[in-house]
């Protein structure tokens, strides 16, 4: 069985597939699915990206953790259901995303054939939950095809046999055993803040990343315990400033198995324009100055803080809380 694979679509909703060298015409469906009052045409399926972790790290029982952090980043995702025996994509390397999708079809009895149209994605390797979000994405697009809407719990299970998985697929903030790909609690809604972010360049591999050893001695992994502890109660009680240190500490720590160049200029930067701290992509390549959305020298702050990176040339983006 072909899976996984790039096809081409017309805009008369025809969808190809060359197999032994032969084109066939896989679905032509349009006007069906319109008149078929059970389904609904190319519905779509989205999901948040979430600039790296408040924290990360490993627990005194072994146990690998992360705390989110939502972002205005979006992947969103229309399904078009096909006569083929198995799920395509318009971008050639979103395999996971169809991988994900099959399984879920099968998982609940549904014909396997589907056309995956990415209608919007955001940049990899940079420790923003992209794939991930792809996933939940198509997922929840397929799943809405057929009527129905995934539980959080229904993705997990798919993602769990496929790589390691941030929580995007809970709404607000959780603390997520994302090696596992299970839930550990969900700490409510994601506080108003801006982040100013500065990336060293190039991508980071979460797969590879996530199968290298972390063996922090016991010190440390007690220290994450508190820490996080410590952050839940922060989130749940909007205490925005012990928010910033305890991510600020987790980002620090980060650096012995995810070095940034550029965290001191970011220090200095944060103690200038009185952020509440700094925030890393613990499997990414960005580190990310954090704001009170709220606060009305917020958006000078953040304007000067990109002035200075703009002018040492180290790339920048800004982001908000969702």
């Amino acid at each position: 069985m072909e899976s996984c694979r790039r096809y081409a679509s017309s805009s008369t909703l025809k969808i190809f597939s060359f197999r032994g060298g032969e084109m066939a015409v896989l679905s032509e469906q349009a006007d069906a699915l319109r008149s078929d009052g059970h389904l609904s045409p190319f519905p779509k399926g989205e999901c948040h990206g979430t600039f790296g972790e408040l924290m990360q790290g490993v627990l005194p029982d072994d146990r690998h953790f992360l705390v989110t952090l939502p972002v205005n980043l979006k992947s969103i995702v229309e399904f078009e259901i096909t006569h083929s025996d198995h799920v395509a994509v318009d971008v050639g390397f979103k395999t996971k995303a169809c991988r994900a999708v099959q399984d879920y079809l099968r998982l609940h009895d549904l014909p396997p054939g589907g056309m995956l149209h990415f209608k919007s994605m955001f940049a990899v390797g940079k420790g923003l939950a992209s794939s991930s979000a792809d996933m939940v994405a198509s997922i929840r697009a397929a799943a809405s095809a057929y009527g129905r809407t995934p539980t959080p719990e229904t993705i997990e299970s798919i993602l769990r046999f496929i790589e390691p998985t941030d929580g995007v697929m809970y709404d607000g903030i959780v603390s997520f055993y994302h090696r596992e790909v299970k839930l550990d609690e969900q700490l409510g809604k994601t506080p108003a803040l801006m982040i100013v972010s500065a990336d060293r360049g190039g991508e980071c591999d979460t797969i590879e990343f996530n199968r290298k050893k972390r063996d922090p001695p016991a010190e440390v992994r007690d220290e994450y315990r508190s820490m996080l502890a410590r952050m839940k109660t922060a989130i749940r009680t909007s205490d925005l400033h012990a928010l910033g240190e305890i991510a600020t500490r987790s980002c620090e720590l980060s650096q012995a198995f995810n070095p940034h160049p550029h965290l001191p200029v970011l220090r200095k930067l944060s103690a200038e324009t009185g952020a509440l701290g700094l925030a890393a992509t613990h499997s990414g390549t960005c580190v990310g100055l954090l704001y009170d959305a709220n606060a009305a020298d917020t958006a000078d702050a953040a304007a000067y803080a990109r002035k200075r990176l703009h002018a040492l040339r180290i790339e920048s983006t800004q982001y908000t809380t969702v």
